[in-house]
C-alpha cells in the first residue's frame, strides 16, 4: 500500500510538499495534508474544466454531460473507497486522497477532449 501512495506523486506541488518540513521526515499527518491539498488542486481544476466544457457545448449536449459527470462522481467514489476498518493503518490517509486526485486528473483529461 505504501508503494501505491508514493506512486501517485504526480504533481510538482505535491512533490515539493512531500519534500519539505515534517512531511519530508515521514510524519503521516503532514504527508496526508500534502495529498489532500493535491486532491483539492485537482478538484478545483476539474471544476474549471467542467465549466469551460459546458460553455462550449450546444445546449442539447449539456444535459448528457451533466449526467455523465454525476455518474463519474459515483464511479470515482467507488474506485477510491476510504478504508476505516480496524488495522487499515495510517497509510489510508495518503492512499485515499491520492486515489481521488488520480481519478480526478483522468477526468480532467477526458473533459478537455469531450466534444
Amino acid at each position: 500500500m505504501l508503494l501505491l501512495a508514493f506512486a501517485l506523486v504526480a504533481s510538482g506541488e505535491l512533490d515539493r510538499c512531500l519534500n519539505t518540513g515534517e512531511a519530508a521526515r515521514g510524519v503521516t499527518t503532514d504527508m496526508a495534508a500534502c495529498f489532500v491539498a493535491d486532491f483539492e488542486r485537482a478538484d478545483a481544476t476539474l471544476n474549471v474544466t467542467y465549466a469551460k466544457t459546458m460553455k462550449r457545448l450546444p445546449a442539447s449536449r449539456r444535459a448528457a454531460l451533466r449526467a455523465s459527470q454525476r455518474a463519474w462522481i459515483a464511479q470515482r467514489d467507488r474506485a477510491c473507497p476510504l478504508d476505516n476498518s480496524p488495522g487499515a493503518g495510517t497509510i489510508e490517509r495518503l492512499n485515499h486522497p491520492g486515489c481521488l486526485a488520480t481519478q480526478t486528473r483522468r477526468r480532467i483529461t477526458w473533459l478537455s477532449r469531450y466534444r
